[in-house]
């Protein structure tokens, strides 16, 4: 490929640390079988679905403790309710700006009593609603930007929250400072989890855990300090369309987490196979282990992971005359993390047993085998690659959802129901 960097070091050095990477296969543990036979309860959506299911895209979804979901549709600016039967209960908001209404609705979360809330982007709120649908009230989440990932806590009316990473460069925040908005440095940011108590007069993310983040040898660049604001505007919306995730390194492990039904915070922060179990005062109680190792990352995964990326962006600037060199050289030049991540994600079940699942044959493939932990925290057993997903949200008595799409990429909401041993 050409154009990666290699760190300089004595050939022989290189060929033996070579050799121990590639020897470094993933270590073979022996799965549990178990049969992914999931009796279907209903499905809303199609071409053929009444108007109140014609959903718009597959947006976030959650289940309440009466078996009720709930289904954020962002485009029609709207919570579709609906019962364990699959009849429509409710349709909750619009697009507007007053309570109750939403301008660019992003993120839904609902609680066990039937209470929901649904973040907006445009207006930087949080808004919350009875179970009855009822508009009850707005937090104003102020400068922390975009909360990456939010959850209910499960015991009372409050979130848990991941931040963002504000940009994740200098030039962003020097943006920030420039337009006379304060940068949130104190806050949570991409590895941070945080707990708000709505209840509470005033919006404020009490810190829980900060995760491990994978060092790195090198520094953000400041931004030249003679910029105008215009020239930072540009520079950072550079930055956004045409960058990207080309900053960071191949396959740098990112923080993976979800709430037990206890409140217990579950996270995966690094290659391992290892998921750390959170009390609320924010101390591991335990640490969910099997006898998996990472793969290493050799030369061969580096140059097919180049090539696949080369090719993906390659497809975006297709319409614009051909992938920009700047962009190329990025890619090319590209840092790698030295190991496979195994945990590709976590899933919470309403009984507070735990999905995990891992890569496929490729390391840039997340539909693997999934491993089940039960509420007792022991293994249970493993779904086969291929024979089941993650829900997109766990319910009450095993219910769980998944969106399907048919050829014309119309989507169905589908609700199915677990078996016991699993749950």
């Amino acid at each position: 490929m050409g154009r990666h960097k290699e760190h300089s070091r004595p050939l022989a050095v290189q060929a033996a640390v070579l050799a121990c990477i590639t020897a470094a296969a993933p270590t073979a543990a022996q799965d549990r079988p178990l049969t992914a036979d999931f009796p279907e309860v209903y499905r809303a959506g199609g071409l053929s679905a009444p108007d109140w299911a014609q959903f718009s895209g597959r947006g976030p979804v959650g289940f309440d403790g009466s078996g009720n979901l709930h289904v954020l549709d962002h485009r029609a600016a709207q919570v579709i309710v609906i019962d364990p039967r699959g009849a429509h209960l409710r349709s909750v908001g619009r697009s507007g700006e007053g309570p109750g209404e939403f301008e660019l609705p992003f993120q839904l979360v609902v609680w066990r009593d039937g209470r929901f809330g649904v973040s907006d982007i445009f207006r930087n709120t949080i808004q919350i609603f009875a179970p009855s649908g009822r508009f009850d009230r707005v937090l104003q989440t102020g400068d922390q930007g975009t909360l990456r990932e939010i959850r209910p806590d499960p015991q009372a009316i409050a979130l848990y929250a991941q931040g963002s990473s504000q940009g994740g460069s200098q030039t962003f925040s020097a943006l920030e400072e420039l337009i006379g908005r304060e940068p949130q440095r104190d806050s949570i940011d991409d590895f941070g989890i945080g707990r708000i108590d709505l209840t509470a007069e005033e919006f404020v993310i009490h810190p829980v855990l900060q995760a491990w983040r994978a060092p790195r040898d090198d520094a953000a660049e400041e931004p030249p300090e003679e910029l105008s604001l215009n020239e930072l505007l540009d520079e950072a919306r550079m930055q956004e369309a045409m960058f990207g995730t080309v900053e960071g390194r191949f396959f740098e492990p990112p923080l993976r987490w979800d709430i037990l039904s206890d409140g217990t915070i579950a996270y995966s922060d690094s290659s391992a196979y290892a998921v750390k179990l959170v009390g609320p005062g924010g101390q591991v109680v335990d640490v969910l282990r099997r006898p998996i190792e990472p793969e290493g990352v050799n030369r061969r995964l580096r140059s097919a992971a180049i090539e696949r990326e080369i090719d993906r962006r390659e497809s975006l600037f297709e319409d614009y005359g051909g992938l920009p060199d700047e962009v190329r050289e990025r890619i090319e030049d590209r840092e790698f993390y030295p190991e496979i991540q195994i945990i590709r994600q976590l899933g919470a079940t309403w009984e507070g047993g735990l999905w995990i699942r891992r890569p496929g044959e490729q390391p840039w493939d997340n539909e693997g085998p999934i491993d089940v932990f039960g509420p007792d925290r022991q293994y249970v057993g493993t779904f086969a690659a291929g024979t089941v997903s993650m829900p997109v949200a766990f319910g009450p008595d095993g219910l769980v959802a998944y969106w399907e799409v048919d050829e014309l990429d119309v989507p169905t909401i589908v609700v199915k129901r677990l078996p016991v041993e699993v749950r």
